[in-house]
């Protein structure tokens, strides 16, 4: 089995000073590179053919030489492969003229031209472009990020077909992770691993750095660490402890009350800015509002604790500030929380949307019922998104909010008059709230923001100056049913649930409801809500719990339960159920 994790591609541009290629090559060779393809595009044949045969004394067994294009100088070198594009040699050809065992690589950037290159029998398939290279000159739509490769992936695995895919284009030791979980397969969600075996090629990430053997131990130390946790049998397959997270949750937050002002980045829509603010402080959060590219990092890698992305009113500098704050949330392991507002309701909002799911991993996807159908692709019931409103029912929402949750690899929240939550392997639902909410401008928007405060308290701290930043952070959401961002997302959602029945119910406030008595107390709330779990009997394979809601509100008085006795589903014992005093929760299956 070749060892495809990590294939250098040589360049002899910008090579740094005294370099060459065969001492680059040499180098990461001795770092632990299994595979070298050699690709000239302005060499005479001769020259051609002297590095070539260099290569081939460096890249003795088990390492392979693969050159690109020129199959006569594969067979004159001795080369162990040859890598062909669309336009090259019919692999069905090349066929004839290569040995039997050697490598014939294909590059492909559909899905069609990635069953073709399998059913004509390709070794390994090269997929990209992945992200913008600066080595070669590719059309826009020629780029497919790690969403683009994932939908490949999945088709192939689907089909059960197992052709090992290497990744290309543009990845460095800064979206390496990024890139690795963007196009891990469906079948993570399965069996814990991935069918069709993934690696990835780099060029210029070895080829121009000053120290190729140091570069190449990082990328290699990187990989190995990803697929150590990808393939870990902890994770999101334990039975969940739903109790035991929700109380350390709390335990944390009241942490966080006493020591800590956690900021919470916003890039949001200009509509709804003074009200998420409101709502941030109230939760004892700093809120700042900033697109200014200049200060991305600073903000990201410094201060804040999380990251809030809302498409309502975007301009291109916003897009780039968003890609920007989230590749710095991404190397930092900050959650990043997005909200894709009307995301159907032009196809600019899908390019855009499209465009920043690429660039950033998403801890957790908001949207209401138009929204997360419009990302799911699910318009079989007739849902579409029109504004910011949403409008019909879709079918199966514990479905359509598992699939997306596995499409993206993150948490999706879909509100609604029932909230729906999924990590990709659990549904949870929430039944809370009050029909009002749907007729406030920028309810959506703050249940967002409430996600992203709870995030930065429960979130733990990581090195900042890690470039596994988003693998730890992937390590907290998936280790368990309990993950961290799965918690914050339930707890921001009833928070804003909760506060809005209280708020409803209340004489003083039933002429007065609005956005302003969702984010501003007077007093501030001075504790975040501190959930009290127990866990009474029930069938031997459901759980319920009651949590306590003690949110201080504007009007806050001693209230009662809303429901005498805590929902709980005994019909289908495959589910658990956890039932809040104040608000209500529960698990499928």
């Amino acid at each position: 089995m070749n060892d495809y994790s990590l294939y250098l591609v040589t360049s002899s541009d910008n090579l740094p000073p005294g370099a060459t290629v065969e001492s680059t090559v040499r180098e990461a060779v001795r770092a632990g590179v299994k595979i070298v393809q050699l690709r000239e595009k302005n060499l005479s044949t001769r020259l051609f053919l002297e590095r070539a045969r260099a290569l081939r004394e460096i890249c003795q067994p088990p390492v392979k030489l693969i050159i690109n294009d020129r199959i006569d100088i594969a067979h004159a070198c001795g080369a162990d492969g040859v890598h062909l594009g669309q336009d090259d040699m019919p692999l069905l050809d090349a066929q004839k003229i290569f040995r039997v065992g050697e490598i014939i690589g294909i590059s492909v950037n559909t899905i069609d031209e990635a069953l073709a290159a399998v059913k004509a029998g390709a070794d390994y398939l090269g997929v990209g472009t992945c992200w913008a290279t600066g080595t070669k000159s590719i059309p826009s739509h020629k780029i497919i990020g790690p969403r683009g490769v994932k939908a490949i992936r999945d088709e192939l695995d689907r089909l059960n077909l197992s052709t090992p895919l290497v990744v290309i284009g543009g990845i460095n030791s800064t979206n390496l992770i990024r890139t690795l979980y963007g196009c891990t397969s469906n079948q993570f969600y399965y069996a814990r691993r991935a069918e069709s075996p993934i690696g990835v090629a780099v060029v210029s990430a070895i080829m121009s750095s000053p120290d190729p053997y140091r570069a190449t131990q990082k990328l290699q130390n990187m990989i190995q660490e990803f697929e150590a946790w990808l393939r870990t049998p902890e994770g999101p397959f334990l039975d969940p402890d739903v109790t035991l997270k929700l109380n350390l949750a709390a335990s944390m937050i009241k942490f966080h009350e006493k020591t800590s002002t956690p900021l919470v980045h916003h890039i949001t829509n200009t509509v709804v800015q003074n009200d998420c603010a409101n709502l941030a402080l109230a939760y004892g959060c700093s809120p700042i509002m900033s697109s200014n590219l200049g200060e991305m990092e600073d903000l990201i890698k410094l201060k804040a604790g999380s990251l809030v992305l809302n498409l309502g009113t975007f301009d291109d500098n916003q897009v780039q500030a968003m890609k920007l704050a989230g590749r710095h949330a991404n190397l930092t392991g900050k959650p990043v929380i997005f909200d894709p507002v009307g995301v159907g309701a032009s196809q600019e909002r899908k390019n855009k949307a499209n465009e920043i799911l690429n660039a950033v991993q998403m801890s957790v996807i908001k949207g209401n019922q138009a929204e997360i159908a419009s990302l799911a692709r699910f318009n079989s019931s007739g849902t579409s998104s029109c504004g910011v409103d949403s409008n019909g029912e879709v079918e199966a929402p514990d479905v359509l909010v598992k699939n997306l949750a596995r499409q993206e690899l993150c948490i999706v929240v879909m509100t609604g008059k029932t909230d729906w939550i999924s990590d990709g392997m659990h549904v949870v639902r929430l039944q809370n709230g009050v029909s009002e909410l749907a007729s406030i401008t920028g309810s959506g928007c703050m249940t967002g923001t409430s996600i992203g405060c709870f995030a930065s308290m429960i979130q733990p701290e990581v090195d900042k100056d890690t470039q596994s930043g988003l693998l730890m952070n992937l390590k907290s959401m998936h280790q368990d049913f309990g993950g961290d961002t799965l918690i914050a997302s339930i707890l921001g959602i009833s928070t804003i649930n909760v506060v809005a029945e209280l708020i409803h119910q209340s004489e003083n406030e039933k002429s007065d409801f609005g956005p302003n008595n969702l984010s501003c107390s007077e007093p501030a709330p001075s504790s975040i809500p501190s959930p009290h779990v127990s866990v009474p009997e029930t069938s031997p394979t459901s759980r319920s719990a009651t949590l306590r809601d003690t949110a201080k509100t504007k009007a806050q008085s001693p209230t009662k339960p809303l429901s005498d006795s805590p929902e709980e589903f005994h019909n289908d014992t495959r589910a658990g159920s956890l039932s809040l005093e104040q608000s209500t929760v529960a698990l499928h299956p």
